[in-house]
């Protein structure tokens, strides 16, 4: 059984606290006293509070990406990639909302405050892998449908209240938006 590094104990119990707490009422002593860990070792690998949710939300982030992207990989048709992507995307902020029922939107937007660059880096990603997977088929259509379709699933991410219900919507709106992407354009009359 591999070890936890010490970063990670630290970055694992400021999540809780973030949970537990949100974002303002969580202090780097509340951090403390739930690594039971000295204030200097805390301070080492999380810094202050907002330097915490920094780091918290980068490696959050940074697995999603990588599942997103293993996810892509493995699934077959173009529509199941695109569906792949924006389920871990999609599951992600469900995580969050059952850590932290009362706090999830207020960590959404912190982690938005906080960490901008971080959740673009992300967000611009997951566009990758969706263009990726309908380029071959729609390459006049790509950019736009990814985008489309992160801001469907962005949406989707406002109210998580019933997970299943948002699942089974993301397959929905995926398939719908998907093949409409994949449509041939109906072309114009002149004129028109």
């Amino acid at each position: 059984m591999s070890k936890v590094s010490s970063s990670q104990l630290v970055l694992d119990a400021a999540y809780r606290c973030f949970c537990r707490n949100g974002f303002r009422r969580t202090t780097v002593s509340d951090i403390v006293d739930e690594t039971g860990m000295s204030r200097p070792t805390v301070y080492k690998y999380a810094g202050s509070k907002e330097e915490a949710i920094t780091k918290v939300v980068r490696s959050l982030l940074e697995r999603a990406r990588e599942a997103a992207r293993e996810a892509a990989e493995a699934a077959g048709t173009p529509e199941e990639k695109i569906l792949a992507v924006l389920t871990v995307k999609l599951e992600v902020a469900i995580r969050l909302w059952q850590d932290s029922p009362a706090h999830a939107a207020e960590l959404l937007s912190a982690a938005t405050a906080q960490a901008p660059g971080l959740v673009t880096e992300y967000t611009d990603r997951l566009a990758e892998l969706l263009v990726a997977a309908l380029s071959g088929i729609a390459p006049d259509t790509a950019k736009q449908a990814a985008a489309v379709l992160l801001t469907f699933t962005r949406g989707l991410e406002e109210d998580l209240r019933d997970a299943d219900a948002v699942r089974h919507e993301l397959r929905t709106g995926t398939r719908m938006i998907t093949r409409g992407a994949l449509a041939r354009p109906v072309p114009s009359r002149p004129g028109h």
